[in-house]
């Protein structure tokens, strides 16, 4: 296949969508390579020196955000922070510095954040996911000013939230009954942006570099009705539900 000799790699194999991406690239040709446990990201030293072998064949860098992580203002410590910042925003940087200096001296190379829509959306007691999130986005803007001229295409991914996310955390009401805020009545599966991620891969994505790609399908602008369940009964108007809730609190 044409694409055998292309090395993606995929900085964090730990959620479903990046397993899937993985997946669905190799089945495409692509050769998949991870960083092995032991490579702190955030250690510029570590991430450099597993990039360095890889330059000859090295394609495309897809980042995914790091963990979901829980926590109000002033619920936060100083140790959240650190870990946070760690696993986020300065990963980010530096594996962007490691293979953007390759893809510079390549004068081509891909790099995809494989983000959230938290970058832009508040969570509610989520502080340092968003702001981690947020941050890698103006990262990507950066990163696309200073290394297009050198032939480097960026993309960062919106991503919505997935049926391998939906019900899983409280850190925001998102993540429940995600199924009726989007257009389709479903919530998409882990794979619905493997193709868009095969495209970005192309030369016909160079439009949309240094682009934020909003990829929610539709979630967070639809505005139909929504389905409400209570003590078995489902309501699917707003009003109408707070009237029958008023009416039997005895409001």
């Amino acid at each position: 296949m044409e694409n055998k000799d292309k090395i993606v790699v995929i900085t964090d194999l730990r959620t479903e969508e990046a397993k899937s991406a993985a997946s669905y690239l190799s089945g495409l040709g692509y050769t998949i390579v991870s960083p092995p446990d032991s490579v702190r990201l955030w250690k510029e030293e570590e991430i450099t020196a597993f990039a360095a072998p890889l330059k000859e064949n090295l394609y495309a860098v897809i980042h995914p955000a790091p963990p979901l992580f829980k926590g109000g203002i002033m619920e936060v410590t100083e140790e959240d922070w650190e870990r946070m910042s760690n696993e986020g925003a300065i990963a980010a940087f530096m594996v962007t510095k490691a293979f953007c200096t390759i893809f510079r001296e390549k004068k081509s190379g891909i790099m995809i954040y494989l983000n959230s829509i938290h970058a832009e959306k508040p969570m509610g007691k989520g502080i340092l996911y968003s702001m981690n999130c947020g941050a890698v986005d103006m990262l990507s803007r950066e990163a696309a000013q200073d290394y297009s001229e050198s032939g480097v295409n960026v993309f960062f991914i919106e991503r919505g939230i997935t049926q391998s996310d939906d019900g899983k955390s409280d850190a925001s009401a998102l993540y429940y009954g995600t199924d009726m805020r989007y257009p389709r009545r479903e919530t998409p599966k882990a794979d619905y942006l493997n193709g868009l991620i095969a495209f970005l891969l192309t030369d016909a994505a160079y439009p949309l570099t240094g682009q934020p790609i909003l990829c929610d399908a539709g979630m967070t602008g639809f505005y139909n009705q929504h389905r409400f369940k209570v003590e078995g009964r489902e309501y699917f108007d707003f009003r109408k539900f707070r009237e029958l809730r008023e009416k039997e609190s005895g409001k």
